[in-house]
């Protein structure tokens, strides 16, 4: 299937024919190049040796993880919930201290309304910045909020530390708060990793975490665009998944607000027919409220009120659980003024618009 890019600033229709399906799909493509990493890489990573295992475990290999995960395969799902994507930096593009995540995880959980509790955070880096032990020890102390952990998977010696920072922290006492785990941010879409070396880092991390530590409740799948994953070329993505976030952005595709959710979700129900019963999660999306107009799409306070509500209530109301992007307003990042707008909330803590139905 061709994959296709969006022109920039202008969104792209391509016509999927997805399984399960009788006709082909329109599916919005979104310009996500303009969308700015997530990941900061000026920031050293540190080489994490692997844990040291329970005396009932034993040390398991990367090639013996993908064998085993393969060999005896576990599912796990997850149902409704509403959380937040958070990163691991300060407005400089520092490291967030645990007093910095306390102080975000006390905001994400302030988020509360009538209609929604925000009980999941999700994160990019597991070793970088210690992300994964303060995010889960903020956790605790706030209480009500579960960790989904997120391993950056390139270059690969980003992805062994991930990998072994995310054994030692679910192997530890705050463990029981990981939720879920994607490896991977896009990578198909910005062609860092093939669909095969993915798909095989997947294996390798439910190994780790569902055969080899006997976590067989966690999910692990990736976070990856909608046209990536449509792309019958990377079909073995999704079968190692158990859970596929999906990343979708309406305003980088150029969408009027008011015609967004229809955009949202065509791309929804053709990813959904085929996840063959699997869980399929909203991994990233949002409205900025700031920056610039790209075709019809207009980034102002109240766009980004609608959009939330026609997106967060429409998945409220049909049980389908979804991240944010996000909770609160990221000024260390570049890439133009709306990267920086997307949170709910301003950078002091004060909600731009009502988190409501």
């Amino acid at each position: 299937m061709l994959f296709l890019k969006a022109i920039t600033g202008l969104p792209v229709l391509a016509t999927f024919l997805t399984m399960g399906l009788a006709h082909p799909v329109n599916v919005e493509i979104e310009a996500r190049s303009l969308k700015s990493s997530p990941f900061n890489p000026s920031i050293p990573v540190p080489e994490v040796a692997p844990p040291l295992l329970p005396s009932n475990l034993t040390v398991p290999t990367i090639d013996g993880n993908e064998l085993r995960a393969r060999g005896t395969v576990h599912r796990p799902t997850v149902g409704y919930f509403a959380g937040f994507n958070v990163g691991a930096y300060t407005n400089t593009g520092a490291c967030k201290t645990l007093q910095d995540w306390r102080n975000e995880l006390k905001q994400v959980k302030a988020c509360r309304s009538s209609h929604f509790s925000f009980t999941v955070v999700k994160i990019f880096t597991t070793s970088q910045c210690s992300a994964l032990k303060n995010a889960l020890q903020a956790a605790k102390e706030v209480g009500g909020i579960k960790v989904w952990a997120g391993l950056w998977a390139t270059p690969r010696t980003t992805f062994d530390s991930d990998k072994n920072e995310l054994g030692r922290q679910i192997l530890g006492s705050n463990g029981n708060l990981i939720l879920g785990v994607s490896v991977g941010s896009e990578e198909l879409f910005r062609g860092s990793l093939s669909s095969s070396q993915l798909a095989g880092y997947i294996w390798d991390v439910k190994g780790m975490i569902q055969n080899s530590y006997g976590k067989t409740n966690v999910p692990i799948g990736t976070s990856e665009g909608i046209a990536p994953l449509l792309n019958s070329a990377n079909q073995q993505v999704l079968d190692a998944s158990d859970a596929v976030l999906l990343t979708s952005y309406p305003y980088y595709g150029g969408s009027r607000v008011d015609l967004a959710l229809k955009a949202f979700q065509q791309g929804w129900w053709a990813l959904g027919a085929k996840m063959a019963g699997k869980t399929l999660i909203v991994g990233e999306t949002g409205w900025p409220s700031k920056g610039k107009t790209i075709g019809q799409a207009v980034p102002t306070v109240p766009n980004a009120r609608q959009y939330f509500k026609a997106i967060a209530c429409w998945m409220r109301s049909t049980g389908k659980p979804f991240f944010w992007f996000s909770a609160v307003d990221e000024q260390w990042k570049s890439g133009g003024v709306a990267e920086t707008r997307f949170g709910v909330s301003w950078t002091n803590g004060a909600r731009k618009y009502t988190l409501s139905c």
